[in-house]
């Protein structure tokens, strides 16, 4: 009995250790922590098997004990795996990390993390992490979009299992998500205006707003123009001018809390022209009430001149500003005025410059390739054609009976110079890219028209080994580059694909729009590359298979002059996946 009280003490301990463990993994879903919860599982049990050997099996048979190290091996395999699967998720971390961070919606939650840890971390030390845990409860609550989304032990907000549990959101429900994190900044900065002067809150506000990405910076600007623009005058009205205030802007979406707080969050629901028309009628109501004579006008200019850049280039480059009313940067509408005129005239300029510098840059690109040309084609392949047309002559007998030994060797001479000429004609491809010239040959062009090129020209290759090629490609997708080169760059990655996967296999082209980039994936079901050599394939003149080893060489080339990324996928016995990623816009 004095046995049976320890044992007992241990399975329960075990039981909430291996809950903990399912309740992470259900954040996380990673397959480190799977094996992790299966070695987890095991120890209950191998106490379970204790009590039981206890009361009953030490009594039947002696043997009963030899469970105990069975369970431990089995125990010890799945923490090994564990390992095993936690290193290689580490070593995929930094591409994964790259691919998300691509994506706008992942870069909005974590502009808006920022913003709301910048307040979580001076209000704590105020009203403590437990009320800010209460509030964020609450908003998850109100919004499940959400869920996910915790205090981390740093007393920071942590939205990484979020965003993998909400998976990728489509542009039209990005507001979603501006709703709901808007809505928990609202609730973070009443608290914080209970302690601290509302001015302030702006000063500290506007320089993380400044940090924002310009890709992202559109979804904010609701937050700006209330939040900042707006709610300082608000926040310093009489409670008599607050109550016309809330009485007189009954606007839908909109509404104005008893400490002049404006919850502007479900003006979400509403497209761009709408919201803007809701932000001119309360400001228009504000100022007839408000009045001052042209004061209030005055200040509400000062501050939208003080604004971080980048929310006055998302401002100023529309109509927006057009539309609100008098006294409010009235010197910037007439500038901006004048500087449509002048952009059409300047765009107009630009166009014929890049006209002129293009053609001159291609007959100053043209005569040096032609120059290259003449030098290898005189100084290398001339006495090579001899060369190989003697090798064929004494091969063929023509100029006297040769042994089987002597033909096994002129066999191989003969090899060798056909992988010179190709080792030649590669060097010829391979782009010497200077990046001013490169600059002046970018355009904007459709994938759709550069991969049915490709398909053209490799639709024979692929036919000789029976192989099927499945597209998929957006049908607006573009890229900004030289469309040439990415042509090139690309073939030369699916005629990879079709030598190295066998007869009958298939191969998968797609491309895809990820925010400001353009996707191509090309997949192939061939035999893979070791872990050991997928770096190495990109360099020049490597190659395991006997080939001369440039064609990936020139693809890095291209797309990393470009300022774009390439990196592969792959897995022995199944196949290889080849990434690229290429800017869809100037």
């Amino acid at each position: 009995m004095n046995a049976f009280l320890p044992v007992m003490l241990n399975f329960f301990m075990s039981l909430i250790i291996l809950f903990i463990a399912i309740k992470v993994y259900n954040i996380y879903r990673r397959k480190y922590l799977l094996w992790f919860v299966f070695a987890l599982f095991l120890i209950p049990l191998l106490f379970l098997y204790s009590l039981i050997e206890i009361l009953y099996l030490s009594k039947i048979s002696p043997y009963a004990i030899v469970a105990y190290p069975a369970i431990i091996i089995v125990v010890e395999i799945a923490t090994i795996m564990a390992q095993k699967n936690l290193f290689s998720s580490l070593k995929t971390e930094e591409a994964e990390e790259y691919k998300l961070l691509l994506r706008e919606d992942i870069a909005l939650i974590r502009a808006f993390e920022k913003i709301a840890n910048y307040f979580i971390g001076r209000i704590s030390t105020l009203i403590g992490i437990k009320n800010i845990e209460d509030v964020l409860e609450e908003c998850i609550e109100s919004y499940p979009i959400l869920t996910g989304c915790y205090i981390g032990m740093d007393e920071k907000l942590k939205t990484r299992a979020m965003e993998e549990n909400i998976g990728e959101i489509k542009e039209e429900n990005m507001e979603r998500l501006c709703e709901a994190f808007s809505y928990l900044l609202t609730k973070l900065i009443d608290l914080y205006a209970a302690f601290v002067p509302y001015r302030e809150i702006v000063e500290g506000v506007e320089k993380e707003i400044s940090k924002i990405e310009g890709k992202i910076i559109k979804y904010f600007i609701p937050f700006v123009l209330f939040k900042i623009v707006l709610e300082p005058f608000l926040r310093e009205c009489k409670s008599d001018e607050l109550k016309s205030l809330r009485l007189a802007i009954d606007i839908k979406g909109i509404y104005i809390n008893r400490k002049g707080g404006i919850e502007y969050h479900k003006i979400y629901r509403y497209d761009v022209a709408a919201r803007e028309k809701k932000f001119v009628k309360f400001l228009e109501r504000m100022l007839t009430v408000l009045g001052k004579k042209g004061e209030l006008e005055k200040n509400i200019t000062e501050i939208f001149r003080k604004l971080p850049n980048n929310v006055k280039e998302e401002i100023y480059r529309y109509e927006f500003i057009k539309k609100l009313p008098r006294g409010i940067l009235d010197e910037e509408k007439i500038v901006l005025m004048s500087k449509e005129k002048l952009i059409e005239e300047l765009i107009d300029r630009k166009k014929k410059l890049e006209e002129a510098y293009a053609r001159l840059a291609e007959a100053k690109l043209d005569k040096m390739k032609s120059n290259f040309v003449d030098i290898i084609a005189h100084e290398i392949k001339t006495p090579l054609t001899s060369i190989k047309t003697y090798t064929d002559l004494i091969r063929k007998g023509k100029l006297g009976r040769i042994n089987k030994l002597q033909k096994e060797k002129l066999d191989k001479v003969a090899k060798n110079i056909d992988r010179l000429t190709k080792l030649i004609d590669d060097m010829l491809q391979i782009p010497s890219i200077d990046s001013k010239e490169l600059e002046l040959r970018k355009e904007i062009f459709y994938v759709k028209d550069i991969i049915n090129k490709i398909l053209d020209d490799i639709d024979e290759m692929a036919k000789e080994k029976k192989q099927k090629i499945e597209v998929n490609v957006e049908k607006q997708l573009t890229i900004f580059g030289d469309k040439n080169l990415i042509e090139k760059a690309i073939k030369n990655i699916v005629t990879n694909a079709i030598k190295y996967t066998p007869e009958g296999g298939k191969i998968f082209i797609t491309a895809n729009n990820e925010g400001s980039y353009a996707h191509i994936s090309i997949k192939d079901t061939g035999k893979g590359i070791e872990k050991d050599d997928i770096e190495k394939i990109f360099e020049p003149f490597y190659s395991k298979e006997g080939g001369i080893g440039l064609g990936l060489a020139i693809a890095k080339n291209v797309v990393e002059s470009h300022g774009g990324k390439i990196w592969v996928e792959s897995v022995v016995g199944k196949g290889s996946n080849f990434h690229i990623l290429l800017r869809r816009e100037k």
